[in-house]
């Protein structure tokens, strides 16, 4: 039978599906930028308000916290009311929440609207990858999912470098956070008024780029099923239905969900360090000023931009090569993770800031092509509960948030009054990348957490 999408061949599919993927693309660059400007301007608070290092981390662990909570909710929120006006509330709600920051005069009000900024911004992740499968084929899932975690990483490399900028020519960090927290608001304004969850929704799809979407991105008669009946217009109705006791008792029963949550947490406790501590850490170690630091912790965060990229099209690559999506995820994930730990132990060789930072950039540059894995086998993993299962994912890389910062806060406290070893810190950091490497055996991405179950 001839494919749908070949009876209307002579109309060319619109590019509607692009032109979300950028609007989707922007959100992460301008979340990072509210989430973290605190550890940017962590010294600079902690002389404004005296704190010290260990109560820095408890405050920058408050987000780790309320964005662990919130990460298989917000899935549930987009799903039940749609991903155009989940995020565009969730936006609007976590640029208040770094606005409240702006304005808190005691450690308490800075931890509770860091608590409230992760609540809110829980739901990136998710209905991120939620509007992915609804827009993107298959065949581009790698690329798209490479943009999105490479914008995080331009966001994350764009607040260090120009908050310590900011910072050194004498701006209040007040108003740095206040002028960030306006980008999400203008955002949400846009996105409420362009996008639609569904692209049959959107007027300006027209049927090619429907059956170009349908047709590649939705080959299980599931889904298709699914796409088939959501009647035009109705934007907050639900995937099928399926109990969340069930559907959490097939995600604990699923080998390869629980090798993409160890993954994800060793994953993410190496990049935590990149945009907590790391600025303070190049501070301290080499006693160099804030603009300086933020440029050198802005590299690692830009390599990780570029690998982020390139990993997209290697397992894009990779499966059509070779058909197989082990290889191109699960394969990809283990070698980059692996030489990422390489380069980042060596890093502790080197004797200064600039060649530390670059030794460091060089691994983070593997970390990120490794990202794109772990986006697409999540979704292939979730199939038609990919914000869920992404939120579970994403909430045990959460776990490493709500941890380390914590953790180094008190060691780095230690470290000082001790003159201890600050080469351990980054042998840690290494440990990490190789711990995640190992935990990608455990998951094979063609396997969905239905499969051997009864739904």
């Amino acid at each position: 039978m001839t494919p749908a999408f070949s009876e209307s061949r002579s109309d060319s599919p619109t590019s509607v599906r692009w032109f979300v993927l950028g609007i989707v693309a922007f959100a992460s660059a301008g979340a990072y930028l509210t989430r973290y400007c605190i550890s940017a301007a962590n010294t600079t608070i902690q002389q404004d308000l005296g704190f010290n290092d260990v109560q820095m981390g408890e405050l920058m662990s408050a987000f780790g916290v309320g964005y662990l909570l919130c990460q298989v909710p917000s899935g549930w929120l987009g799903n039940r009311f749609g991903t155009r006006f989940a995020f565009a509330f969730l936006s609007v709600c976590w640029s208040l929440s770094n606005f409240w920051s702006a304005m808190a005069l005691t450690w308490q009000m800075l931890w509770a609207s860091r608590l409230s900024l992760g609540l809110f911004q829980a739901g990136l992740t998710p209905i991120s990858a939620k509007i992915l499968k609804d827009w993107i084929p298959l065949r581009w899932r790698g690329r798209s999912t490479s943009w999105i975690a490479a914008s995080m990483s331009i966001g994350g490399a764009l607040t260090m470098a120009l908050t310590g900028w900011l910072l050194t020519r004498d701006y209040d960090w007040r108003g740095i956070f206040a002028a960030y927290s306006v980008v999400g608001i203008l955002w949400a304004v846009g996105f409420y008024r362009y996008f639609r969850t569904y692209p049959k929704d959107h007027q300006r799809v027209n049927k090619a780029e429907r059956d170009l979407i349908h047709e590649i991105a939705q080959p299980d008669t599931i889904a298709t099923a699914s796409l088939d009946t959501e009647p035009a217009g109705r934007e907050n109705k639900t995937e099928p239905n399926t109990s969340r006791k069930t559907l959490m008792l097939n995600m604990l029963q699923c080998p390869g969900m629980w090798g993409l949550c160890v993954q994800s947490f060793f994953r993410a406790a190496g990049y935590v360090f990149f945009v907590t501590w790391f600025f303070a850490f190049l501070e301290y170690v080499y006693g160099i000023d804030k603009a300086e630091a933020g440029l050198l912790n802005s590299l690692p965060l830009i390599a990780v931009v570029v690998g982020s990229i390139v990993g997209g099209v290697i397992v894009d690559w990779l499966l059509r090569v070779t058909g197989s999506k082990w290889i191109s995820r699960s394969g990809t994930a283990i070698v980059s993770l692996t030489v990422c730990g390489l380069f980042t132990m060596a890093a502790a060789w080197t004797s200064s800031a600039t060649e530390l930072s670059i030794v460091i950039a060089v691994g983070a540059l593997f970390s990120g092509i490794g990202s794109p894995a772990a986006w697409t086998a999540t979704i292939d993993i979730g199939g038609r509960h990919t914000a869920v299962a992404m939120g579970v994912m994403n909430m045990a890389g959460c776990l490493a948030g709500v941890v380390l910062p914590i953790v180094l806060g008190n060691w780095f406290d230690q470290i000082r009054e001790t003159d201890g070893n600050w080469d351990l810190v980054i042998y840690l950091h290494a440990a990490f990348y190789f711990l995640g490497a190992l935990s990608w055996l455990a998951v094979n991405p063609s396997k969905t957490i239905e499969d051997g179950y009864v739904v």
